[in-house]
């Protein structure tokens, strides 16, 4: 029974191996399936990391305005004689654009000036003090109260002697009078009898006689009183002609010819702004005036505008920190398309508008000035910041994650993922300041399908087309 099998299973090897020998196909199978299969590659585009520049840039849209406009109101009032400028008139700082009649101007300048004069005269008079004949007869006055005073203050013997003697006779008379009284005293009705009145003449005589004398030899204060006045008052008109201004006075007068001064020239001002001029290099814009019309001082006669354009632009307050005096820009303008027009940033407003939170950036061409106009609408190119010759990728090259990755393409075609930092970029391209050198070959389309050591089918090598 074993050899039995032994044969059995012989016979079966047998047939099998005959019916291998006489199928082709199936032994091409058979050897096919003990080959490893190949590894499939993935189709992918690639790109150089090349160095160069690139740069970060704001974009805006603003209008043209002048950099100074102003309303052209006349320094003085009158009637114009001539207007010597037409709207739209280029003019230089100074140049005359209309006169106003001066006449009235002329005639305050005259005024002024004999004002002048008159405060220069006066100073002058001061300053000479009084005349020589002025001081002679002031001291003379003096002189003479003096002397009047004298008289009366001072008594001398003649006149004691004098007065002594009237009262002696009145008293002698009085004595004489009352004795003869005395003699009729007791018999009545008195009082008509002659001895009565003589006895009163007496004694009024008498009373007067010893006031007279009382006078003359004890002067009274009312009697000297006035004729100290007098003394006073001629030696206060003395010194007064002596020196009749004190330095005060004089600094006065000295003050009053500084007026008069201010005066004139105030005049000269007002007649000087009868020519009405341009504040700066500009244009008129608008004329208001024609000859004989009557300009007061407070109607603006032209609205001037500078030559100088500038475009306003609000940046954001996120980007506000990036903008500086000084920066490059450029303009666009319709009426030039393609051209673009050089400019800077001349002004950073140091606060944000309340409503919109964004500031206010001035920026003005510094070319092409010629061909730009007033209200132009504008395309602002801020170039917030430049970096030369750094390494730049496409940006289809980086993938963005918690760290931006590219896949970077190894010789034998396989991919390497490798971090990078990014910096500044464009539409195109994307600053690698880490992570990448120039030559490396990027993949920029197909990333979805690749990992770490894939083996790519680089459909645009542009290391063959090198």
């Amino acid at each position: 029974m074993l050899l039995s099998a032994i044969f059995l299973i012989s016979a079966c090897s047998s047939q099998s191996s005959a019916a291998e020998g006489d199928n082709p196909e199936v032994a091409a199978q058979t050897a096919a399936e003990d080959v490893e299969e190949p590894e499939k590659s993935v189709p992918v585009e690639v790109a150089v990391v090349e160095s160069g520049d690139i740069s970060l840039i704001f974009s805006y849209s603003g209008s043209l305005q002048p950099q100074d406009e102003l309303n052209i109101i006349p320094g003085a009032a009158g009637r114009i004689e001539s207007v010597l400028v037409e709207e739209g008139d280029v003019v230089k700082a100074g140049d005359p654009i209309a006169v106003i009649e001066d006449d009235i101007y002329q005639t305050q300048i005259k005024q002024a000036e004999a004002g002048l004069a008159a405060a220069k005269l006066n100073l002058a008079k001061m300053e000479l003090g009084s005349r020589p004949e002025e001081i002679a007869a002031a001291q003379a006055a003096v002189t003479l109260a003096k002397a009047s005073l004298n008289d009366v203050s001072t008594i001398d013997d003649d006149e004691r002697t004098q007065a002594a003697s009237a009262l002696a006779r009145a008293e002698a008379n009085l004595r004489r009078a009352q004795s003869e009284y005395d003699k009729i005293a007791w018999a009545g009705d008195v009082g008509t009898k002659p001895q009565a009145l003589a006895l009163q003449d007496a004694t009024i005589a008498y009373e007067t006689a010893l006031s007279g004398y009382n006078q003359q030899t004890n002067p009274s204060d009312s009697q000297l009183a006035p004729l100290m006045l007098q003394v006073a008052q001629a030696e206060l008109a003395l010194a007064l002609k002596l020196q009749p201004f004190r330095q005060v006075d004089l600094a006065t007068a000295q003050t009053g010819i500084q007026q008069a001064e201010a005066a004139v020239e105030a005049a000269k001002i007002q007649l000087r702004e009868t020519i009405i001029k341009a504040p700066f290099d500009g244009i008129i814009a608008e004329l208001n005036i024609t000859e004989g019309s009557q300009v007061s001082q407070g109607t603006p006669i032209a609205h001037f505008i500078s030559q100088n354009l500038e475009a306003q632009v609000g940046v954001q307050e996120s980007l506000i920190s990036q903008v500086e005096l000084g920066q490059s820009a450029s303009l666009n303008v319709t009426a030039y398309p393609g051209q673009d027009f050089p400019a800077v940033v001349t002004s950073v407003s140091p606060t944000a508008d309340s409503n919109s939170r964004n500031f206010a950036v001035k920026v003005t061409p510094t070319d092409g000035q010629d061909l730009l106009r007033s209200g132009m609408f504008a395309d602002v190119s801020i170039l917030a910041q430049e970096n030369k010759n750094t390494i730049l990728a496409p940006r289809e090259a980086v993938i963005q994650s918690d760290e931006p990755y590219v896949y970077v393409v190894q010789e034998d075609d396989t991919v390497e993922q490798r971090t990078v930092t990014t910096g500044l970029f464009d539409t195109d391209r994307v600053e690698i300041l880490s992570g990448l050198k120039p030559g490396d070959v990027v993949v920029v389309t197909g990333q979805p399908n690749l990992q770490d050591g894939t083996l790519t089918d680089v459909v645009n090598d542009p290391r063959i087309a090198d």
